[in-house]
């Protein structure tokens, strides 16, 4: 038999071959975008940790300020974003209210809502007795839909004067 009447036959090795290097590629890119983002990651949980006192001192004055507030829309503000914190769904927290807020207050209340997002237990539990505080909070709040006559946006509470 000669070369020029031989049939050829399909090769798959080298579809195979390049196949596989193609696989490798890929997976070889995932395992270096999943090391890049867990090396992120990581940094950003060291940073979040020395971060920590820092926020629990940021929770302690927003918590003064929700407590031994006059009534203002400072400590009224104070207070809700803290029950939002607590529970959201039970005390809507409109953002927006922060505006409001002197800036200290403001990069308290930041910082305190950074401390929830990489905190590993609720917020309230990162304060003696908080269980009984945020009651406490929750106790001074009006109901869902009281309104002052200042104010335009959706439902507000005024604070009652604190027994504490």
């Amino acid at each position: 038999m000669r070369n020029d009447d031989a049939v050829p036959l399909p090769i798959k090795r080298p579809a195979n071959d390049i196949e596989r290097a193609r696989r490798a590629r890929d997976e070889a890119e995932i395992e270096r975008a999943i090391e890049a983002r867990m090396a992120q990651y990581e940094s950003w949980r060291s940073q979040q940790r020395s971060q920590i006192p820092y926020a629990q001192q940021a929770l302690v004055r927003v918590l003064h300020a929700a407590l031994q507030g006059s009534g203002d829309s400072q400590s009224e503000v104070c207070r809700d974003f803290l029950l939002g914190l607590w529970n959201g769904q039970e005390h809507p927290f409109n953002l927006s209210r922060l505006r409001r807020l002197e800036i200290e207050q403001w990069q308290d209340c930041m910082t305190v809502l950074q401390l929830q997002q990489y905190s590993l237990s609720p917020i309230h539990l990162c304060i003696q007795d908080g269980e009984r505080i945020w009651q406490h909070l929750r106790g001074n709040r009006p109901p869902q839909g009281a309104r002052r006559h200042d104010e335009d946006e959706g439902p507000t509470c005024r604070a009652a004067s604190q027994s504490e």
